[in-house]
């Protein structure tokens, strides 16, 4: 099998060899496999993972990772402006700025990673990456053991063990006397999170293009020796069950499930058995900018809270009920007059387009959150709209709804090592604090 890498960035366009356009080209099978991929996608999970043109495919909204049936990785990674000098990319630190970003995805299985696994794995691959992360704990796992559950099996036997069942011993066993239909259970590895895993492990063998990696595979393979891959994936992720004395567990299931079934029960189900590992990066934006805002406003006294849902846009409807919760995404206060309300949005907006690219339905948006907020708390809040920084969109900008509702739209420079909200949580800090 063929392996190939293709590097693109959001906003790049993949195309055919046959037709020759595109920032990168595969065969022309292999385009054809991800269009039907995508278009099944959008379909099926009304979302738009990528945008289907009639010779190219442009990568909008998702990241990661997706491999074709002949063994290509195509490797998107989010479109992030680094220094402004420096006009060449840099895919080492796009990588550790989008790894360091998904650690603090509530959805994601990065949680627990920290700054060291960070700079680690921001050399690999992103597919080699997620595999190698996957690893470290299936090696701290097969070391402790696994773990065992009791199995209830039902079988005919020589001897008697267990319950015989009367029923099932006379309807299949009249005329063998010698014969025992019983139930009895057995305390087994043979579970169906580790069955799961056998099949993890089983298709990463097929994925991974690391030798280390695959000897590491083989060598936790030699764990599971006793123990059936998983003849129905869906069953047994429905039976899966992880108690509170199985931390290790805890941490593969959520990779052994996207590595098995992807991001959505619609991963690459195609004749030709391919990978897709696609990540919303208006997701990941969002929760990554509510990680830095609670950082930055605890140093200086903010309370902050995520998606708060004190609030409705309707405060009757016609039954006399409150209608159409408003959620922002963070909700600062301090005391009893300051009050913040912000929202993220991953979308690079442009000083030389008409309004700099912001979309009016976020300005209404953040009017609403304004307006509601002054009348529920007695004080206007200082709104903010978070976009990521880049070189057309490198200052903020400041609109006025009304005398004292005011709106600040704010590059978020994502690319530097402190965190970028201090700024706006305490302006007269000098130091810097790590994003961590």
């Amino acid at each position: 099998m063929t392996r190939k890498t293709i590097l693109l960035r959001e906003y790049q366009t993949l195309g055919s060899e046959k037709w020759g356009s595109g920032d990168e080209q595969v065969s022309h099978l292999e385009w054809k496999s991800i269009r039907d991929y995508v278009l099944h996608d959008s379909e099926s999970e009304n979302r738009k993972v990528m945008d289907v043109r009639d010779k190219t495919i442009r990568a909008i909204n998702y990241v990661g990772v997706l491999q074709t049936h002949r063994g290509t990785t195509i490797e998107i990674l989010p479109k992030v402006e680094l220094d402004e000098r420096d006009h060449d990319p840099d895919e080492t630190r796009e990588r550790e700025i989008f790894l360091q970003m998904l650690r603090h995805w509530r959805n994601g299985p990065c949680r627990r990673f920290n700054h060291a696994d960070v700079r680690a794995l921001k050399n690999f691959p992103l597919l080699e990456a997620f595999i190698e992360m996957f690893l470290q704990d299936m090696h701290e796992l097969t070391r402790r053991g696994l773990a065992r559950a009791y199995n209830e099996i039902e079988e005919n036997r020589h001897t008697l063990k267990g319950k015989l069942l009367i029923a099932g011993n006379l309807r299949r066993n009249l005329f063998h006397k010698e014969r025992f239909y019983v139930r009895y259970q057995i305390f087994s590895e043979n579970r169906p999170i580790n069955r799961l895993f056998k099949s993890t492990l089983l298709r990463l063998q097929r994925l991974s293009a690391s030798e280390n990696s695959l000897r590491r595979i083989h060598k936790s393979l030699l764990h599971f020796e006793n123990i059936p891959a998983s003849a129905n994936i869906d069953a047994d992720l429905a039976r899966a069950r992880i108690d509170r004395t199985m931390p290790l567990y805890n941490r593969l299931f959520p990779w052994a499930r996207l590595f098995l079934k992807g991001m959505s029960p619609t991963t690459w189900k195609d004749r030709h058995h391919a990978l897709a590992l696609l990540f919303p990066m208006e997701r990941i934006f969002e929760d990554y900018v509510t990680h830095l805002a609670k950082m930055a406003g605890a140093e200086t006294g903010w309370e902050v809270r995520a998606q708060e849902s004190r609030c409705y846009l309707m405060e009757k409807n016609p039954q006399n009920e409150p209608e159409f919760q408003l959620k922002p995404d963070i909700v600062a206060r301090r005391g009893e007059k300051e009050r913040r309300v912000m929202d993220a949005k991953w979308k690079h907006l442009a000083r030389d387009k008409a309004h700099n690219d912001i979309s009016q339905s976020d300005l209404y948006q953040m009017y609403a959150y304004g307006k509601k907020y002054q009348a529920k708390e007695g004080v206007a809040p200082e709104l903010y709209l978070l976009y990521p920084r880049n070189r057309k969109f490198d200052q903020r900008l400041v609109y006025e709804y009304e005398e004292g509702l005011r709106l600040t739209v704010f590059p978020l420079n994502l690319a530097v090592k402190h965190n970028p909200l201090t700024e706006l949580f305490n302006p007269n800090r000098t130091t810097h604090q790590r994003a961590a």
